[in-house]
């Protein structure tokens, strides 16, 4: 029980903050907030709470948000947002680099907190 609070208060967080610093700019008809929203269900597997595997609602998340960043530039404004978020919350490096192939989205980058959105 007490897991499930703290993910929803933590859920609530990323979601006020996503709001905040969305900005009126889209990713593709996807804005900040949409895209934490689609993949907020991945954040448990992030942070290593529960399941060696991602739930499906954050598979088809993610690949809701890769499909939708289709431009060099959206796929740096993306990167931008979700690495903002990823600052306030503790994530496992490891899972981050195996959340792609578990969840058969193609990305030619390693998903890492330090990543430079610019190249």
């Amino acid at each position: 029980m007490e897991k499930k609070v703290v993910g929803l208060l933590l859920s609530m967080m990323i979601l006020s903050l996503l709001d905040g610093t969305s900005k009126a700019s889209q990713i593709n008809d996807i804005t900040c907030a949409q895209a934490g929203q689609l993949v907020l269900p991945c954040v448990p597997f992030l942070q290593g709470i529960g399941s060696e595997q991602p739930s499906t609602s954050c598979c088809s998340g993610a690949k809701s948000v890769v499909e939708g960043a289709s431009s060099t530039q959206n796929r740096r404004d993306l990167c931008q947002c979700l690495k903002k978020v990823s600052s306030l919350i503790t994530i496992n490096p490891d899972r981050a680099k195996q959340l792609p192939k578990l969840c058969n989205v193609n990305l030619p980058f390693d998903l890492d907190p330090k990543i430079d959105c610019n190249s």
